[in-house]
């Protein structure tokens, strides 16, 4: 039994990454982006709401920008695994880079661009896949 990434696993990579990378370059993500870099602009729409309802309608919306801002870079964890700390650490870093340098409308360009070449390159070099190779011992039947 081969120890390779199965075809669909390769696909299904490539697949995450097309997504993450058409993200990248979407309104919405630039609309989202918008909102998740001034969070305090959602506690001045929301200032004539009582304190309890205030503070959940707060953390609600801006969660939901920050769902839509992020889902693309969190589906890139599906190939490069889960509980990959390098990976994790990685997209921390580009999340905090897209939200807070002032270049990080550039930056988020390039990151969508790097999601498209590897989308492009995946179905054809397994090693890009760490989330999706099998791990452990072959289940092999026993004669």
């Amino acid at each position: 039994m081969s120890t390779a990434t199965p075809e669909a696993g390769r696909w299904i990579g490539a697949g995450a990454f097309l997504l993450a990378g058409l993200h990248q370059f979407s309104p919405l993500k630039n609309i989202c982006l918008r909102h998740c870099r001034s969070p305090a602009g959602q506690l001045v729409c929301h200032g004539g709401y009582r304190p309890g309802a205030r503070d959940l309608r707060v953390g609600v919306h801006h969660g939901l920008y920050c769902v839509g801002c992020c889902w693309g870079l969190m589906i890139v964890l599906i190939p490069l695994g889960t509980m990959n700390i390098a990976a994790m650490a990685a997209l921390t870093v580009v999340i905090f880079m897209e939200k807070l340098w002032r270049l990080g409308p550039a930056f988020s360009t390039a990151v969508g661009v790097a999601f498209l070449v590897l989308a492009a390159r995946a179905p054809f070099q397994s090693w890009l896949l760490p989330g999706l190779q099998p791990s452990g011992p072959s289940r092999q039947p026993m004669a």
